[in-house]
């Protein structure tokens, strides 16, 4: 979608759809919006008054114009109390109104955002939430879909520094652009997107954006003793993949590291899932897709600190030469890993990823995962837990979060829970039992991470989207690509925490 940002605007414009707020005590103070109303002789403001329009945040009204504006079709869009104006309510509302559009396929929209509190973080949170909904997970339907693509987006605003917004509504694009690249990466089904397809789509990323790479075969991993990921691999015909990605922002910067889990189709193994909904288990490579996006928002976006993206991309089937219960494994860093359960293979391959990332030199990393259900169950499928051995720089990855709007809460990870991962034959296993098992995963990823400070995010509960949401289609979310992509800038701007 391409986005333009027009500043001190008054007047009327042209396009085929135009959309304002709607508070509950009426339009916002823009002269823009006045204009419009008057050009409706007062219909638009007598609408709200009298309750024929919902002012109730996400809602959406539309008003024909009938000739007396230079466009057809103008939204009305609901944007609640007006005190309670935020970038969270401007990131619904502007998803909303263009998940709406795309129903009726308007191509060109104009976006009225009012001038309330930070302009510039309005007016970004709102690109972003266009952006995120101007997505469709109907690749595959060979007859024309209900719904078209907003191919334009101007956004409006009568006020403001005009370099100020601009920047902040194109930091916003590119990142928003990069998560709809996670979604449609995780949108793949795993006959569509193997191991080996999906380093090859991150090679394309990489040769698009000026991205150095690096594919490690099997050969290569074995050589490095990346015995864990070999280990999942092992029972399905798709060769693992370990693939590097490096953004280069400063040679006298510090180099952090994101890991990803990258199971492009997770049946559990031997271990075997349920078959209800193990269709969504497509998904599971939803952490690599989230690095992957990230990365190509980094290198579009410039910041000046050092980045490696690590991709540990493999296949979970079961076999005759797959891993069994009771297995033994060693990873890169040597340790040995007795299997329980071969459904927790994610923490396998992220165990020689997060081995990998250090080696490339990174100080400090950040694990995304789709990693237990046990997560889901604590904190539904609303927010990302959080792990971390640092607690500055945890706060700073939350931090970024936060400005991104991605929902994520801290869990703890106390000393005693790492007890449930002894193992009578190796040096850990890799399952803790049911009890705080979200808690006993991070527990085992840590062991990897060396001394280095390190955040792990499990986003098993919000990497999908279960049912359709006014500003948000069900599929998946891209979750915690804005995130990574944003806690570059902030480290950039404030260096490494100690």
């Amino acid at each position: 979608m391409d986005i333009s940002v027009a500043t001190n605007v008054t007047d009327s414009v042209e396009a085929d759809a135009v959309v304002v707020h709607a508070f509950e005590d009426g339009l916002p103070e823009d002269a823009l919006a006045g204009n419009i109303d008057r050009g409706m002789d007062g219909e638009l403001s007598r609408a709200i008054s009298d309750g024929r329009v919902s002012t109730a945040a996400q809602h959406v009204t539309p008003l024909l114009t009938f000739g007396r504006l230079p466009f057809g079709q103008l939204l009305v869009v609901g944007a609640g109390r007006r005190e309670e104006w935020s970038p969270e309510r401007a990131r619904t509302t502007a998803g909303a109104a263009v998940r709406y559009l795309r129903a009726l396929k308007q191509r060109q929209v104009s976006l009225l955002v009012p001038a309330l509190g930070d302009l510039a973080a309005n007016v970004a949170a709102s690109v972003h939430g266009a952006e995120i909904a101007n997505f469709s997970t109907a690749q595959y339907k060979t007859k024309e879909p209900g719904e078209q693509d907003v191919e334009r987006l101007q956004v409006l605003v009568s006020s403001g520094n005009p370099e100020e917004i601009t920047a902040a509504a194109d930091k916003a694009h590119v990142i928003g652009e990069a998560t709809n690249v996670a979604r449609l990466l995780a949108n793949e089904p795993g006959n569509k997107l193997t191991p080996t397809i999906f380093a090859a789509e991150a090679q394309q990323v990489a040769g698009a954006n000026g991205l150095e790479i690096d594919v490690m075969d099997e050969a290569r991993m074995r050589d490095n003793g990346y015995g864990s990921i070999l280990g999942v691999s092992r029972g399905s015909q798709e060769p693992a993949k370990m693939v590097t990605l490096r953004y280069r922002g400063d040679p006298e910067a510090p180099t952090i590291g994101f890991v990803g889990k990258g199971i492009t189709f997770d049946s559990g193994g031997i271990s075997i899932k349920p078959a209800e909904n193990m269709h969504l288990m497509k998904s599971d490579m939803s952490g690599a897709a989230a690095v992957l996006g990230a990365m190509q928002a980094i290198a579009q976006l410039g910041p000046r600190t050092n980045v490696v993206g690590v991709l540990c991309i493999s296949e979970n089937l079961p076999s005759g030469s797959a891993l069994k219960p009771g297995d033994v494994l060693t990873a890169g860093n040597g340790m040995t890993i007795e299997v329980l359960n071969t459904d927790a293979e994610g923490r396998l391959v992220m165990a020689d990823g997060l081995v990998h990332a250090r080696s490339q030199g990174a100080t400090h990393l950040v694990d995304v995962a789709t990693l237990t259900g046990a997560c889901v169950v604590a904190l539904g499928r609303v927010a990302t837990g959080v792990f971390g051995s640092s607690q500055p720089w945890t706060e700073l990855l939350l931090e970024a979060a936060a400005h991104t709007g991605e929902r994520m809460w801290q869990m703890p990870l106390f000393p005693e829970y790492r007890e449930q991962l002894n193992s009578d034959v190796a040096d850990v296993a890799n399952v803790g039992g049911r009890d705080a098992g979200a808690i006993t995963a991070a527990a085992f990823l840590r062991e990897f991470a060396g001394d280095a400070p390190w955040v792990h995010l499990d986003i098993a509960g919000t990497s999908w989207v279960s049912s359709d949401k006014p500003h948000l289609g069900k599929g998946p979310s891209g979750v915690a690509t804005a995130t990574l992509a944003q806690l570059a800038e902030l480290v950039d701007d404030r260096g490494l925490p100690a």
